[in-house]
């Protein structure tokens, strides 16, 4: 079905290529089954700035619960070490789609990655995006006084991006 909707859409129209990979990623929901999207890379490769963000973070609704196997899913699109960055976009989705895979899982150790991802991200809107989504689904429900107050100050920056992401956060968090 996706071969068929991939193949009857414009190439050029960025909205249909992003609603073919978010209906891949609600239809293969929780499977791990990303092969659609492996097979197809460069057509997935087309995707750009917030496309590329959502592409990017559909893989955390593909692999969602296999908190496990999390970072090593993740490792081509998690921002690296050294500063080397490959798309700010994809690096935000990845960190979100970490959140995602975590979501309502709470783990110490992803929680403090995020974290730091967070603080390495301050001159990038996008990756501070992606981590304070992250980071409130890691941390959803716990209403831990300490991830409230590190979101708190990245919605206190005033920048409408990072700042929405971590106002839904903090509702997610407390």
């Amino acid at each position: 079905l996706l071969e068929i909707i991939k193949n009857s859409i414009d190439s050029k129209n960025s909205i249909l290529h992003n609603g073919c990979v978010m209906c891949h990623g609600l239809m293969q929901c929780g499977t791990t089954s990303d092969v659609f999207l492996r097979k197809n890379l460069d057509w997935l490769a087309k995707a750009t700035n917030w496309a590329k963000f959502s592409a990017t973070a559909s893989l955390g609704v593909i692999h969602k619960g296999h908190i496990k196997e999390s970072k090593s899913i993740l490792s081509t699109y998690l921002p690296q070490a050294g500063g080397a960055r490959s798309s700010p976009y994809s690096e935000g989705g990845a960190l979100y789609a970490m959140g995602i895979i975590h979501a309502n899982h709470y783990d110490p150790a992803t929680k403090a990655y995020l974290l730091e991802q967070l603080h390495n991200a301050q001159a990038t809107e996008v990756l501070q995006h992606g981590a304070c989504l992250g980071l409130g689904l890691v941390c959803m429900a716990t209403a831990d006084e300490s991830t409230y107050e590190e979101l708190k100050q990245t919605l206190y920056t005033d920048t409408a991006v990072a700042g929405e992401a971590a106002a839904y956060a903090i509702g997610l968090v407390m």
